[in-house]
């Protein structure tokens, strides 16, 4: 059954999807829901005494990555046990740009228990905003839900963001869906919450959380607002030869909080997770990839293939280059003749290119839900 009253929410403009008396409200009523979230979530939340007067780059540097064992933490066997490993010292009253990875099913509930004021999530899931009732939950917190293959409503999405931001705090995931990717440890991100810090003067705070599936436990680490405007930022570290314009300087800083977050990312990785030998596993990537895929279906109740949209992923320019050579080399049909007389073999970019569809998250779902379905969809 589709939700009623807020299933068209993403349609409304920027006047009227919501009242500034529904703004004032939830950030009013912020404490007394959280308490209530943390309820109906069963949420453990085992705060860490981190030194707070520490820059992000003096606290990772100081930073102890020997193996924390898990008995360390009093976790509560079938809550949601969620180890908040820093927390800094945020300004009363003001409101922020929160920026988290998108790890997991459970992410936006989990971070959304331990943010310390009203910050209103930002959805780009048009089928969760229909079917799930777990949205009107997220509802009553305050959301943007927008359907991220609509060009109007994406383009509307920043003048959203930029009433709420006045005096409520935005949560937002720039990865664009759950980072499944076997190589990346925090996918590019979307350049949404530069743009918003920088046409607003806010601060970003960037949250990373891991989850422990296993163990049913999440890390977090929540870093020291940034202002973007201060930021000393050489747009040729991260795009060699560019022209020094707006468009380069934006993704310059999406990219400089991206590498912020994967450092964080990998500092909760290394000393809460094992190691794991690859040479145990037939094919390591494979293997992950279809117990990740397991997991978001036992979590998510997909009703249509919505998974270009759902598993939607920022490409680089040089991405999408890749991605042609690779399909234009794999689709050549070479003479004998040719094979004897030239270098170019094209079983290489054939093997690149089945490499290419195994990493395709949104295909790899798909195939897994129609093959859950009788192959229709």
């Amino acid at each position: 059954m589709r939700n009623i009253l807020i299933y068209d929410l993403n349609k409304k403009d920027t006047e009227h999807f919501t009242s500034d008396f529904g703004l004032f409200l939830r950030r009013k009523l912020d404490k007394p829901f959280k308490a209530l979230c943390n309820i109906f979530t069963g949420a453990n939340i085992i705060r860490c005494h981190s030194q707070r007067s520490l820059t992000d780059e003096a606290y990772f540097q100081n930073l102890d990555i020997s193996r924390v064992p898990i008995s360390s933490y009093q976790l509560k066997k079938g809550k949601n046990n969620i180890v908040l490993e820093r927390y800094p010292q945020l300004e009363r009253g003001e409101s922020y740009i929160f920026v988290c990875n998108h790890t997991c099913p459970e992410d936006i509930e989990t971070v959304l228990n331990v943010i310390d004021r009203n910050a209103w999530l930002v959805l780009g899931s048009i089928e969760t905003l229909h079917y799930d009732p777990e949205m009107y939950l997220l509802w009553l917190n305050g959301m943007i839900p927008f359907d991220i293959l609509n060009q109007e409503e994406r383009k509307a999405l920043l003048s959203k963001m930029e009433r709420v931001i006045k005096k409520n705090s935005i949560l937002i995931f720039p990865e664009g869906s759950h980072n499944y990717h076997p190589n990346k440890i925090v996918n590019n991100l979307f350049d949404g919450p530069v743009n918003l810090a920088r046409k607003t003067g806010k601060e970003i705070v960037l949250i990373t959380l891991i989850r422990d599936g296993e163990n049913h436990v999440s890390y977090i680490d929540v870093g020291n607002p940034i202002n973007v405007s201060g930021l000393k930022i050489n747009i040729n570290d991260y795009f060699p030869g560019a022209d020094q314009n707006e468009k380069y300087l934006v993704k310059s800083i999406s990219a400089y909080l991206r590498d912020w977050m994967a450092t964080a990312a990998y500092h909760i990785i290394v000393r809460h997770f094992d190691v794991i030998q690859r040479d145990a596993y037939p094919d390591i990537e494979t293997e992950m990839r279809e117990a990740n895929i397991r997991d978001a279906f036992a979590k998510l109740n997909w009703r249509h293939d919505v998974f270009e949209a759902e598993y939607l992923v920022k490409r680089t320019e040089e991405d999408k280059a890749y991605e042609e050579v690779v399909r234009t080399l794999s689709g050549l049909r070479l003479s004998m003749k040719m094979l004897k007389c030239a270098p170019l073999d094209s079983k290489e970019y054939v093997q690149k290119l089945i490499d290419l569809q195994n990493k395709d998250v949104a295909g790899s779902m798909r195939a897994h839900w129609l093959s859950e379905n009788g192959g229709t969809g």
